[in-house]
């Protein structure tokens, strides 16, 4: 056993966080470091789903809206309130990403008639950017948006004045989808309420990996979905969260059955309920939610603070391989070094990064290991820290593999098509 493999099993048999690994169903043939796309699946998620399936759905039927379903959604954002640190009633978990953000940039817009300006950044996740420009068009208002270039970190000053010139709406992914690099949430957020602007934070890339607290950051707004670190599962549901005060002011753009303050008199006037219900707008998904019931409480019980602990030092272990070995062969750290500044994977670099991640999914060699990451155009590795379940082994075992790989030129055995989820 080398000097970086006894360190890994020395930091694994002294990590607090060890036994949530237990509580997820993990691959037995492979590695995976992708849960920053996708979660794994939380083993008593199984019990939960078949229970609504069997029992609540298969033998309760229609009794099941009063027993249970009907309070499932309100229990669901709770949970994820308390994950976040907001109040419990300024979260609604439903619907799609993209979605909420259309919710909530509408009804924002239809609030203040005096917003000229939809604004996002490069750094942003692009179906963002999508929503912000399609309405944009919409309330023939204008949309901008600013490139920091082939840099993958915000320049904050560069920020700053585009904020200035462009006061309005502006949408920011509180952690980068390609470079994990972090914005300094509470500076930008006051910066804005200070200028006239409205910022709106996709926590999608840093909620359940990243201690995040709504109050203190001075959050209004924000949007972001539950199935990469909460391990929700497929398409499950996003979430809109809206700070107390601002709620108020705000009318839904969609007028559905479940935003209705009373939705089972079934009357024929729309009365919009007063609170963060009225973004529900159709009936719930009650299987997609079933499976956060199990999901949030790991999350819940572990607690955020010690998840951005354990990805800290998950980071760390890796960077002392770079700095030893891989910076050698000419990989190229993206994420950002100062904890602060980064959410909970690592971005590396490498002009054979496609044929190295090729090689790590699908060894040539069948007897190596498969390593799930995933890859983002151009030439970047993304690997997952999941601070619940990923080992200080995997690092190392992944670490490994990317040095053999180029030293062995094992890519040259690879082409360049490009097919199917990267």
């Amino acid at each position: 056993m080398d000097r970086l493999e006894e360190i890994a099993k020395n930091l694994d048999s002294n990590d607090k966080l060890s036994k949530f690994r237990d509580k997820f169903i993990l691959p037995q043939d492979k590695i995976y470091l992708d849960g920053n796309s996708l979660g794994v699946l939380a083993k008593d998620v199984i019990n939960e789903i078949n229970y609504t399936i069997k029992e609540e759905w298969g033998n309760n039927l229609i009794s099941s809206w009063n027993k249970s379903w009907i309070k499932l959604p309100r229990m669901i954002s709770q949970k994820l309130a308390s994950i976040i640190k907001s109040k419990k009633d300024e979260v609604y978990v439903g619907s799609s990403t993209s979605i909420n953000l259309f919710k909530l940039i509408k009804s924002i817009l239809q609030s203040n008639k005096s917003i000229k300006n939809i604004s996002t950044d490069n750094l942003n996740f692009p179906s963002d950017k999508y929503i912000c420009e399609l309405i944009a068009k919409d309330f023939k208002i204008d949309f901008n948006f600013l490139d920091y270039g082939s840099d993958l970190m915000a320049d904050i000053e560069q920020l700053k004045e585009f904020i200035k010139e462009k006061r309005g709406i502006i949408v920011l992914s509180h952690v980068a989808f390609k470079s994990s690099y972090r914005y300094p949430i509470k500076e930008i957020s006051k910066f804005c309420k200070d200028n006239n602007t409205i910022v709106i934070w996709d926590l999608s890339h840093s909620i359940g990996a990243v201690d995040i607290n709504m109050g203190l950051n001075q959050v209004d707004y924000a949007i972001g979905c539950t199935y990469k670190y909460l391990n929700g599962g497929p398409g499950s549901p996003a979430f809109i969260y809206v700070r107390e005060q601002e709620l108020r002011k705000l009318k839904s753009p969609l007028r559905g059955w479940f935003s209705h303050e009373k939705p089972f008199e079934y009357s024929n006037e729309y009365n919009e309920s007063n609170s963060i219900e009225k973004f529900s707008n159709g009936t719930p998904h009650i299987l997609s939610l079933s499976t956060l019931k199990t999901s949030l409480d790991i999350t819940i019980e572990a607690t955020t603070e010690e998840l951005n602990i354990k990805s800290a030092k998950l980071f760390d272990y890796f960077v002392s391989i770079y700095i030893g070995k891989l910076k050698k062969l000419n990989f190229e750290l993206l994420t950002p070094m100062d904890m602060s500044n980064r959410g909970s994977h690592i971005a590396i670099s490498h002009k054979e990064a496609w044929r190295i991640s090729k090689c790590l999914i699908n060894p040539i060699d069948n007897d190596k290991l498969s390593i799930i990451i995933d890859f983002r155009p151009n030439n970047i590795i993304r690997i997952a820290l999941t601070p619940l379940y990923t080992s200080f082994e995997d690092i190392y075992l992944i670490s490994k593999r990317l040095i053999n790989i180029v030293n062995e030129e094992e890519y040259r055995q690879k082409d360049y098509s490009m097919e199917g989820v990267t």
